[in-house]
Parts: C-alpha cells; structure tokens; sequence
C-alpha cells in the first residue's frame, strides 16, 4: 500500500534531485515508487502535487499533460 506521505516525499525529492529547472510529470513519481504498477498511482500523485502546488513547493507548468517544477 503507499500512502500520501511517501507520494510526498517522492515527489519532493525529485523536486530537489532536478531543481528549478527540469520539470517532472506524474507519471516519473509513480514509477520512481512502482515501476510494475505504476499506472494506478499517477490519480494519487496529481491529489498531493496539487496540495504541495497549495503550500507552495511546486509549481505546475502545464495543465495538459500536467507537468511540475521544484519552486
């Protein structure tokens, strides 16, 4: 089972991996946490990047196909 908290933390952590510059789509955290089954995380992803994007720790680049960037 993953939870939001690992979601985050994934997803923070490739934030800092790639820095400011590089963007990084849904799919990328899904499968950097299952790279088998990542297709049923990628709904869960987009849910806790959304709150992150709220706190102000990542910025959406694109709304189709969504992509972020580290803020």
């Amino acid at each position: 089972m993953v939870f939001a908290d690992d979601i985050r933390k994934t997803i923070l952590k490739l934030a800092d991996e790639r820095g400011a510059e590089k963007t990084f789509c849904p799919s990328d955290v899904a499968q950097a946490i299952d790279q088998k089954n990542w297709r049923m995380l990628v709904d869960q992803v987009e849910l806790v990047a959304t709150t992150l994007i709220q706190e102000g720790k990542l910025i959406a680049t694109n709304k189709e196909p969504v992509t972020f960037r580290k803020k």
